[in-house]
Parts: structure tokens; sequence; C-alpha cells
């Protein structure tokens, strides 16, 4: 297997030397990517930041935005069992502070292909503010390795909150209505983070097994169940065959 900083030559791909995957979108985050290189700000909205806007009076904010990898792993990633994955991400949110039943605070998934990991709610996010937002995540057995084409991370945002009410006024800048969702990408001017830190460790080395000489061991095959056993058993009924043969000469 080869070690994760042979990707290193693609800086778009992960290695020990490049562990930080940055987040990259256009300006309505109806599209948003992310890679391993800080510099490939390439076709993201020159702002720094991707805005949803539901801004009809009283419309509810219904954010469902999901990131995923531009391109596939070439090869297998490796995380520190011990380690910690560290995920910012840069965010501001507008909407009426008004609660009703169907509300759903801001949530945040890491995805490892198609399997969800990790989820975590983030309740208490001031409104029409900047917010960086830092959530820290242990290694655990199914973050451990990642494969190639399947298992690459991807990050969805959900939140459902209630807009912004006119009451007749006609919405303009001076008055709002509806709700917003921004998403700082890693090229932004704010100083707002937007990235995912992976402890990535060289792939562990295959250490093929001698070959062992004993009973129901065959080279190239290996151990079989009950061969030792069957074995045994034969040498006893050859030996039986003997003696009938040598007490039948007498």
């Amino acid at each position: 297997v080869a070690p994760a900083s042979a990707q290193s030559v693609d800086p778009e791909q992960p290695s020990t030397v490049n562990p930080v995957l940055y987040f990259w979108g256009n300006e309505d985050i109806t599209e948003c990517w992310q890679h391993f290189d800080a510099e490939g700000s390439e076709g993201s909205a020159e702002d720094g930041y991707g805005e949803e806007i539901d801004g009809g009076d009283s419309q509810r904010l219904e954010v469902s935005i999901t990131c995923e990898m531009r391109d596939d792993f070439k090869e297998d990633i490796f995380l520190n069992p011990n380690g910690k994955i560290m995920i910012e991400f840069g965010v501001r949110v507008d909407h009426a502070e008004t609660e009703e039943e169907e509300d759903e605070d801001l949530s945040i998934t890491l995805m490892k292909g198609n399997l969800e990991v990790a989820r975590k709610e983030f309740p208490d996010l001031t409104t029409d503010e900047d917010e960086q937002i830092i959530w820290e995540l242990d290694v655990d057995e199914n973050t451990t390795r990642w494969n190639s084409s399947g298992d690459e991370p991807r990050i969805k945002f959900e939140m459902s909150k209630p807009g912004w009410v006119a009451y007749g006024t006609p919405c303009d800048v001076a008055l709002r209505c509806g709700g917003s969702f921004r998403l700082y990408y890693a090229n932004n001017q704010d100083g707002m983070r937007s990235q995912i830190q992976f402890p990535i460790v060289d792939a562990p080395e295959v250490v093929e097994d001698e070959e062992p000489e004993e009973d129901g061991v065959i080279p190239g095959v290996g151990s079989l169940p009950g061969f030792g056993l069957l074995s045994g058993l034969g040498a006893l009924a050859l030996a039986s065959a003997a003696m009938r043969t040598k007490s039948s000469d007498h």
C-alpha cells in the first residue's frame, strides 16, 4: 500500500503534510466543493462566501446544502486512531427570532461516502452576526480508514427557521424579509475558517506471514480446519491394518 505522502504531488489530494480540507463554492451555494489545496480557489465566489437567501415576506429559511470532494481520493487514507478531526466553519444566519414547532437549529453532518459518521447541532448562533464554528471529533473505528472512490468526506448543512415578516410593507434593503444562510469559503477576507483538519498518518505496512510448517498447513493455502485431525486418523488406520495383516500370517 502506498503511503499517504505519495499523494502530495497533487495539491488537491490529502497527505501527511497536506491534511487540511478546504471549502469552496459559488455565490448562492447551489454548488459547494472541497479539496486539499489552500490556493485552489478557481471557480469559487470572489467575495469569499456563498449565501442562500429565502427572501420572500415571512418565507421560512430552509437550508439543505451538501459539499463534496471535487475528485476521488487516489489512495486510501488512514487517520491516527488516537487523533482528532478538527471541523471549522464560518457562517452567518439571519431569520426571525420567533419560535415555531417545525424549527430546526443549524446542524452539520460529517459523512464518509454515504455513511453518516457524526452530526452536531448548533442552537445558540446569534442572528445577523459572523459565527466561527469549531467542532472537535475523536477518531473512532468508523473514521480510521477512508477508502478511495467511495469513502470521500462530505459535509451537510441543514436548518429550518421562521423568516422575517414584513406585515404588508414591501421588502427592500431597509426591511428584512425571509431569512438567509451564509457559508464562508476558504478564500474569504473576513478572517473566517472553513476547513477540516484530519490527523493523517502513513498507511500501515503489510507484513506477510511466514508459512508455518505444521500439520494442517498447506503452502499458499493456509490452515484447513480438521486437516491435522484427518491426518492423525489416517495414520491410526494404517497402523491397525498392519497389525491385522501380521496376525493373519501367524
